[in-house]
């Protein structure tokens, strides 16, 4: 009997894993793809969106397990903001050099939240200022090697430069308050519900 309890709540498990991991992959296709198309969103796209992509990776730190999992979601925001054609467009060569680094950031981003906050239960507060300083840092320099190699045009080059450190250090930290804000609306649910 209780190994047939077990049993079902580890498929349980297995199931929620994989409902959140189409769920977030999903959303992660979609905020960057297709929202920008939907809602006018002017001058400010790339901060909304960047807000919110970055949120859903936070949600994936703490939501999905599996390394797999985790590399597949660090790539679907990039893959389809460049796909999509919605941002940086009069740079594109220079964005899509810039996949692999913005990929290795993510997974810093996803892995210091999945290891500083959920395995070693530093405070939030703390792990968000060390996963968006990794994920700034991975990125910047990623973007400083491509123009070192590249040699972007100048004006690609300052477009980029923001990007690729003011507006994901502004990104990452309002994706990281956003989760705050969740997580604690979800615990005061939790604490009335008792």
């Amino acid at each position: 009997m209780i190994k047939a309890l077990d049993k079902r709540i580890v498929n349980l498990s297995k199931t929620y894993d994989i409902i959140m991991t189409v769920f977030l992959s999903i959303f992660l296709v979609f905020v960057p793809t297709f929202l920008a198309r939907i809602v006018p969103l002017g001058s400010n796209s790339q901060l909304i969106i960047g807000t919110i992509v970055n949120a859903l990776l936070i949600i994936a730190a703490l939501f999905l397990k599996g390394k797999v999992k985790t590399a597949l979601v660090c790539t679907m925001p990039s893959m389809a903001t460049i796909l999509g054609g919605l941002l940086f467009s009069e740079a594109t060569i220079y964005s899509k050099a810039m996949i692999p680094f913005i990929w290795i950031g993510n997974f810093i981003f996803i892995y210091l939240y999945k290891k500083l906050y959920l395995q070693k239960k530093v405070n939030y507060i703390i792990t968000a200022g060390a996963a968006v300083i990794g994920k700034v840092t991975a990125i910047y320099l990623g973007f400083r090697l491509m123009a070192l190699i590249l040699s972007p045009p100048k004006k690609v080059f300052d477009i980029l430069s923001v990007s690729m450190s003011e507006t994901q250090l502004i990104t990452a930290t309002l994706g990281s308050i956003l989760v705050l804000i969740i997580l604690g609306i979800i615990k005061n649910i939790k604490r009335e519900q008792k």
